[in-house]
């Protein structure tokens, strides 16, 4: 099965709209799909009523990525084919968007300090507001040549307008997605550029805390990420997930595009009952 369990739409920091999202994963021959936006299941609701709707060739999960605090680090876990309606997990988002506002008009207010103007509408955001609609912004208003100098420049970590964001634990993420009837998987393991040591150390943890998959498979990896990655999902008897983290339409992270599991994983998928 060509499952795709990790992709946004403009609900969070995607730049298509849910049918165009869910029409693009049909013609890319995907058969299991999950939308997890960032911190909201907006999208995930309405992708699974228009493909009723449309009666469209493709399974669906509901999904989110949910941010979440551990040490010094932003860690995302991606939840999958829970219920929307819970009451906890929807408490929970509710908590971490009310975070995520008021880090975006912290941003905006340190940029004004320095002289650097930006407006709310001026950022283009329809669903969550992220940094990255601010570094489209500012790239829209010429203050930086590419959306990554605004990172390097003002908002990334260490930068004068970063603002440092009050997420959930991992342990409550997990606890939440689970009470919904879900799974709880680490998304991308090597994106947080951790030591081998620490990536261990939050494996390890976050299996204590009830963790049932890893990310194993992801459109752009370097070469051995991969099978580094089944391993570390036999180690602590994970299931294994697969993704595009797909945002807009270009290059290798295209939906479904460059996703399979090593033969030793056992899909997260793989007990679930998908009509």
């Amino acid at each position: 099965m060509l499952a795709d369990l990790h992709c946004h739409s403009r609900h969070s920091d995607g730049s298509l709209a849910v049918p165009e999202l869910v029409q693009r994963a049909v013609s890319n021959s995907v058969e299991l799909l999950a939308l997890t936006d960032h911190d909201n299941i907006n999208g995930s609701i309405e992708a699974h009523a228009y493909i009723a709707e449309h009666k469209l060739p493709l399974k669906y999960v509901h999904g989110v990525e949910i941010s979440c605090q551990w040490h010094a680090f932003e860690i995302h876990i991606v939840g999958l084919n829970f219920d929307p309606a819970d009451t906890a997990l929807v408490n929970l988002l509710q908590q971490q968007q009310q975070a995520r506002t008021e880090r975006f008009d912290k941003i905006l207010g340190k940029l004004a300090q320095r002289g650097v103007l930006l407006h709310r509408h001026e950022c283009q955001f329809s669903g969550m507001p992220t940094r990255k609609h601010i570094a489209d912004a500012l790239l829209n208003k010429g203050y930086v040549e590419h959306p990554q100098q605004a990172f390097d420049r003002f908002i990334g970590k260490g930068q004068s307008a970063f603002v440092k964001a009050k997420w959930c634990s991992i342990a409550e993420a997990i606890a939440a997605i689970q009470q919904a009837g879900g799974v709880a998987v680490l998304a991308h393991p090597h994106a947080y550029k951790l030591s081998n040591k620490w990536l261990r150390k939050l494996c390890c943890e976050a299996k204590q805390w009830g963790l049932d998959g890893l990310e194993v498979s992801i459109s752009q990896q370097p070469m051995g990420q991969r099978s580094a990655l089944a391993e570390f999902a036999d180690d602590y008897q994970l299931k294994a997930s697969q993704g595009s983290d797909f945002h807009h339409p270009h290059g290798w992270r295209d939906l479904g595009k460059n996703l399979c599991l090593p033969d030793q994983c056992v899909p997260i998928w793989n007990d679930w009952s998908i009509s």
